[in-house]
């Protein structure tokens, strides 16, 4: 597994983050991180190492709650997420005014295996800046 990032703690402010090796610097204190600093995890992605990191800096009673509300939100940044593919569903999912409708861009999602919540995924486009919502339900795309 030598593309495996790992979860560092420093030894100086106890705090952990994600590199691919020692030998640097802490993103948060400065501290040098060598090769004897605590490798507290593994992980296999990007994706999976947000999750370790976040996880290893909260206190162990508040982890298992966090790490259940955590698991919820993952859709929008886990391995099986492509946003070229959500682009995709959404310029597919317009009619010939360019509006959304809700119905019609839930069954572009599941015909594409997306398993995403429909509002939840159109709310992530709208932060995106790509749709406005008309009203509940509908949006216009914007090119």
């Amino acid at each position: 597994m030598a593309d495996s990032w790992l979860v560092l703690r420093c030894p100086a402010c106890k705090i952990c983050h994600g590199r691919k090796s020692t030998g640097h610097l802490c993103p948060h204190c400065g501290q040098r991180i060598g090769e004897n600093s605590e490798v507290v995890d593994k992980a296999v992605d990007s994706n999976d190492l947000r999750m370790k990191v976040v996880l290893a800096n909260t206190p162990e009673e508040l982890r298992g709650l966090l790490q259940s509300k955590l698991s919820k939100d993952s859709y929008l940044v886990g391995r099986e997420y492509n946003p070229a593919v959500g682009l995709r569903v959404v310029k597919d999912s317009c009619d010939e005014r360019g509006l959304i409708h809700q119905k019609i861009i839930a069954e572009k999602l599941i015909k594409n295996g997306i398993e995403i919540d429909v509002v939840d995924f159109m709310e992530h486009v709208e932060t995106q800046g790509l749709v406005i919502r008309i009203e509940s339900g509908i949006w216009q795309f914007l090119e």
